[in-house]
């Protein structure tokens, strides 16, 4: 299923498309949002995989919730009845942009987009890691995804963080956190991932980062550049 959330601050134009949406198999409405800053909360608890997104709402306008999601989770359509954001939306990696009125047509398209980049080659749904393959001296040790505390980056390894215990896993941050639920591990620093359940406390730095602090203790740091999505997600005031 493909789990959504609409965000807009017009009732009825959040009635038209969840319509449109309970026309279409697999699709499931997890949330809904009428301004920006509920927006980024909704999104932050519920981590869907797809979101429409009306560009002009309270507080903050759906470029800048588009922004400090960092673009890359989830995917968003933008719903407007202005072109001219059309630019800064698709600077954002929207996936689509739909200008009301739509008809169910465009609609679909937009949907069509949304489910062809949520699909493997072979059209099943997106299924996320839940064991990481560690391999050491031809031994195999497979580490469930619930027992990570954080993992960071070294070079061409990544160090996956299991209590005291350090796996070596070779590969891209990037390329594993594409594999990994959004709703159970979140982005903190070009090379550091850490799952939700783990962060304790969060404290501002002069500089502008922040510090992370884990339950065992395990101080980290979330850059400038990841603390909009990261303490939206989080569920914490940008």
């Amino acid at each position: 299923m493909i789990r959504t959330v609409i965000v807009d601050d017009m009732p009825l134009a959040r009635e038209r498309v969840r319509h449109y949406l309970g026309e279409q198999s697999g699709i499931v409405v997890v949330g809904e949002a009428a301004s920006g800053s509920e927006a980024l909360s909704v999104i932050a608890r519920l981590a869907p995989h797809l979101v429409f997104l009306d560009v002009e709402l309270p507080d903050l306008d759906g470029v800048e919730v588009a922004r400090r999601l960092a673009g890359a989770w989830p995917l968003i359509v933008f719903v407007t009845a202005y072109s001219e954001h059309a630019v800064a939306a698709f600077e954002l990696n929207a996936l689509h942009y739909l200008v009301k009125p739509f008809d169910r047509a465009r609609f679909a398209e937009a949907l069509n987009r949304a489910r062809r980049q949520l699909s493997h080659d072979d059209g099943a749904p997106v299924t996320y890691l839940t064991r990481l393959a560690a391999r050491d001296q031809g031994t195999t040790e497979l580490i469930p995804t619930l027992s990570i505390d954080y993992i960071d980056a070294a070079g061409h390894y990544l160090c996956i963080h299991v209590g005291t215990t350090v796996h070596l896993l070779r590969g891209t941050l990037n390329a594993l956190e594409a594999q990994l639920d959004p709703a159970e591990f979140v982005r903190i620093h070009r090379s550091a991932l850490v799952r939700f359940d783990r962060v304790k406390s969060l404290s501002a730095k002069r500089n502008g980062d922040s510090e992370v602090v884990l339950h065992d203790g395990t101080r980290l740091t979330l850059s400038r550049s990841y603390s909009a999505s990261a303490r939206a997600r989080l569920g914490l005031a940008h």
